[in-house]
């Protein structure tokens, strides 16, 4: 068999997802270390857990096993119309915020289009330029980390199809300033796509920060991604949605799979929405993490990005993988950024209260050691 003649010339470039200790389920965690007990700080997850409401809706949604869901999602886009102010034909669903990243790829990308980026963001977007043929543009960072839009302006070319934009950031925690990004919106080219990723929207307590929906109202060149897997709690049903002009969510609905969100998650999802209760107190655990872990890096002068999510970004003053293999053998698993350039720093998702005072624990007895 001749491999190389048989896939897409964009092969050598795509890497398959192979999950590090960092990413492993607790349970696979501990075989790994051999310990009985982990405290998993590294995958964004919401502690709270998902909403009882949802858990039960999901529970009668499993009778209906049988049958297929809805193709679009109808129920949940109807809600959502409501709720973000937008009409059903600027939504579209999807199989968790990755698959909509890569079907506003497909959509869009060709061999020898580029994409901009910053440098340091979620790692979907390079990876669905590359799936595509296409060329990813890598703008730098400002030096406090946040997003430089002017250096994204620049790299915008004739060549250009899409900016993307994680706001607030991912793995840095930083927001964009509202009226900055408007401002940048209005200077891109009109043949340009900007996708603004708000995955961690409902966390952001910048007061200079504010979602991007009202233009996808104005008709702006905007298209804003969401998921229900961070605030709402559910990253293993895997729903996430996009609000953009119809004419780009009807472009982005020829591309998309019918049923590619299951009855489960969207009797889940619309539940959810329901449950303002479980939000504010998903919000209220948040914030009581954070402040604990940022007390802590300021005792022990450790420099930390405003957080704007449910992480904390935060440089130790040390080699990054040393202190995450520091932190692992005392059951913490948290993100090392040595990947990202940020050879300094950890990314600390925030979890319950006891996996926050285990994180605490561990990092007091290594920098005492």
């Amino acid at each position: 068999m001749k491999l190389d003649k048989m896939v897409r010339s964009v092969y050598p470039k795509l890497m398959p997802y192979v999950a590090q200790l960092a990413d492993l389920p607790v349970e696979e965690m501990k075989q790994a270390l051999g310990k009985d007990t982990v405290y998993k700080l590294s995958f964004n997850e919401n502690p709270l857990g998902p909403s009882p409401k949802a858990v039960e809706a999901m529970q009668k949604a499993l009778l209906d096993l049988n049958l297929y869901p809805s193709s679009n999602g109808e129920a949940v886009i109807s809600r959502l119309a409501e709720k973000e102010g937008v009409q059903k034909e600027n939504l579209i669903l999807s199989n968790g915020a990755d698959e909509m990243i890569v079907m506003v790829a497909q959509t869009f990308l060709e061999p020898g289009d580029e994409v901009v980026m910053p440098h340091i963001t979620f790692v979907q977007y390079l990876a669905s330029a590359h799936l595509m043929g296409a060329t990813p543009v890598l703008a730098p960072m400002k030096d406090d980390l946040g997003v430089d839009l002017d250096a994204i302006l620049a790299r915008i070319t004739p060549a250009t199809k899409l900016v993307f934009l994680c706001n607030p950031n991912n793995p840095t925690g930083v927001a964009i300033p509202a009226d900055e990004l408007r401002a940048f919106v209005e200077k891109v080219p009109e043949n340009v796509l900007v996708v603004i990723d708000e995955a961690y929207h409902e966390y952001a307590v910048d007061p200079e920060y504010r979602t991007s929906v009202d233009m996808v109202g104005q008709g702006k060149n905007v298209f804003v991604i969401r998921t229900f897997s961070k605030i709402y709690s559910l990253a293993a049903a895997r729903i996430g949605y996009g609000m953009g002009p119809s004419a780009i969510v009807d472009a982005i609905n020829h591309v998309r799979p019918p049923f590619n969100v299951n009855s489960i998650a969207q009797a889940g999802a619309l539940a959810s929405l329901d449950d303002t209760a479980h939000v504010t107190e998903s919000q209220a655990i948040n914030q009581q993490g954070k402040e604990l872990i940022t007390r802590l890096f300021d005792e022990l002068g450790m420099k930390h990005l405003p957080s704007n999510t449910n992480f904390v970004c935060v440089d130790t003053g040390k080699d990054s993988t040393w202190m995450f293999e520091q932190l692992a053998e005392r059951g913490v698993i948290v993100r090392n950024l040595a990947g990202y350039g940020m050879n300094t720093s950890l990314r600390v998702s925030i979890g319950k209260p006891e996996e926050m005072q285990a994180f605490v624990a561990a990092m007091k007895e290594i920098i005492e050691k």
